[in-house]
């Protein structure tokens, strides 16, 4: 794919904000990867440019930081029931909410969830924006490896005072990358459990 200036620079400024976190030569090839699937609506693994030597391995990371993920189901659209191979003719994609992450840090050079959070809400329709900024934040401050039971999640809206849908808003995380339901661990406690995803708490 031939980049002009402006592609190139908005690479940089992405694989600046990502040096803050990965070493110079993953952050180089995440925001390869990132940036080339931000432009489609998906990307097959033939189309990935990173050479056959990493390749694998940072599409590896990249779905474990939940910033891309398998178009393959075992059965839903919960991430840890993706099918992660390394084919050809393999597609991935990224979350809404990681996609508006990467398009913020190729302008400013800037890890910014709060910007990427505010747009997805909008974007779905929601009417408080403030207020489920206020509940995403005191939710990531209890939950610092970025899983919460449905209980927590919902102790948490009543010490809020907030008068919300947690079906409708919980479907409204899940459909834009904020969240996914933790289906092996729920089948097995018998508790509701969600995964935060963790590039939301990079900044």
């Amino acid at each position: 794919m031939t980049m002009n200036d402006q592609d190139v620079e908005a690479l940089r400024r992405l694989t600046d904000a990502l040096r803050r976190r990965f070493a110079a030569e993953e952050a180089s090839n995440l925001a390869v990867l990132l940036s080339r699937c931000c432009c489609n609506d998906s990307i097959c693994y033939e189309e990935v440019d990173i050479s056959p030597e990493l390749k694998d391995d940072i599409i590896l990371q990249a779905y474990e930081e939940r910033l891309l993920l398998p178009m393959r189901s075992l059965r839903g659209s919960a991430w840890e029931d993706r099918i992660l191979t390394f084919a050809d003719e393999e597609r991935y994609h990224v979350p809404r909410v990681v996609k508006l992450l990467v398009e913020r840090a190729g302008e400013t050079g800037e890890w910014d969830s709060v910007h990427a959070l505010r747009g997805v809400l909008r974007e779905s329709g929601e009417k408080d924006v403030d207020g489920i900024m206020g509940f995403l934040a005191e939710l990531k401050s209890i939950a610092p490896r970025y899983e919460l039971e449905i209980h927590v999640m919902q102790t948490v809206r009543a010490e809020l005072g907030m008068d919300i849908d947690m079906h409708e808003t919980l479907d409204r995380f899940v459909r834009n990358g904020i969240m996914s339901p933790r289906t092996h661990r729920s089948l097995h406690t018998g508790i509701a459990k969600y995964e935060i995803n963790p590039c939301l708490y990079w900044d």
